[in-house]
Order: structure tokens, then C-alpha cells, then sequence
């Protein structure tokens, strides 16, 4: 345990004696050698990283500012879309998915309803003619696609469909 604590003494009384050696000109030589490492580690150490990061920061901060402008005007606009209640659309009902159909220009063979479920069977149609029904009862009358089947025919389709209303939370 006392080797420990004499080992700093020790070392101290080796530097003192190798320092007592020297000539007053090897001593001004080597303090001098040593302030410009010490001046050199305080460079590399603290105020190089400091000098580099503060470049940086400063080459980042117009892309940052511009991000942040972005995201405002996008808060903005949700708060102003959050604003706006979605349109309630009308319940599903066999009238509308006849209009619907009607209004592009397909008959179904049978619509049969389950409370607010409703299954349509098609048949004989160009399939663009049912991806445009389907795509525009998506959008317009808020209807979701449960479950499809479809089969090909020569040049057309027979199809079942069954839609739900979409549930919005």
C-alpha cells in the first residue's frame, strides 16, 4: 500500500532530478516544446471539434429552417382539415347501388342486403366497366370492397361484389 502512494513522490523527485541535469538552454527548449503540444492537444481536443461543428451547424440551419416552414404550413393545413367535418355519406341501400350502377351504365342480376351489407352479383360486364363502378363507389359514395369475385367470359366478366359502408373513427 505504501508503494502506491510513494510511487507520485517518486516519479516527482525523477522528473526533478532529470530537470536539474539539464542546461538552462536544454530546459527553455524542452518548456517550450512542451507549451506548444499542450497549446496543440488544447486545439485538437476543444476548439477544433468546436470550430468544425459550429461550420456545420451553420451549413445545416437554411435546410432546417426550410424543413420547419414546411412542417407549419403542413400543421396548419391538418388543423384546417381537422376543421372540416368528412361529408356523411348516404347508407348503403339497394336504390343507390342500382343509381350507382345505372349511372355507369351496368344492370345487376340480383342485390341482396344484410343490414349494412350488400351483395351484388353482376354479370356480363366489360371489366373496366366494374374497376370504374368499384373505383367510383369507393370515392364518391364511400363503399369498401369486402369481398369480390369475378370470373371471365368471352370479352366480359360475371362478378359478385359485396360492400360495406366505411366505418371513419
Amino acid at each position: 500500500m505504501t508503494t502506491i502512494h510513494a510511487l507520485p513522490m517518486r516519479l516527482a523527485q525523477l522528473f526533478q532530478d532529470f530537470w536539474q541535469q539539464r542546461q538552462p538552454r536544454e530546459r527553455t527548449v524542452l518548456g517550450c516544446g512542451f507549451a506548444v503540444v499542450l497549446l496543440a492537444l488544447l486545439y485538437l481536443v476543444l476548439i477544433d471539434p468546436a470550430l468544425s461543428g459550429r461550420l456545420r451547424l451553420q451549413k445545416s440551419l437554411p435546410v432546417l429552417h426550410q424543413q420547419s416552414a414546411q412542417l407549419q404550413s403542413l400543421l396548419t393545413k391538418a388543423g384546417t382539415l381537422a376543421g372540416h367535418a368528412a361529408q356523411p355519406s348516404a347508407p348503403i341501400s339497394k336504390e343507390a347501388i342500382e343509381a350507382a350502377l345505372q349511372r355507369k351504365g351496368l344492370l345487376a342480376k340480383s342485390i341482396v342486403m344484410s343490414g349494412d351489407i350488400a351483395k351484388v352479383q353482376l354479370s356480363d360486364v366489360a371489366f373496366s366497366g366494374l374497376l370504374d363502378w368499384l373505383d367510383d363507389a369507393q370515392k364518391t359514395s364511400q363503399w369498401q370492397v369486402i369481398d369480390a369475385t369475378v370470373n371471365a367470359q368471352a370479352g366480359t366478366v360475371n362478378a359478385s361484389v359485396t360492400l360495406r359502408q366505411q366505418q371513419h373513427d
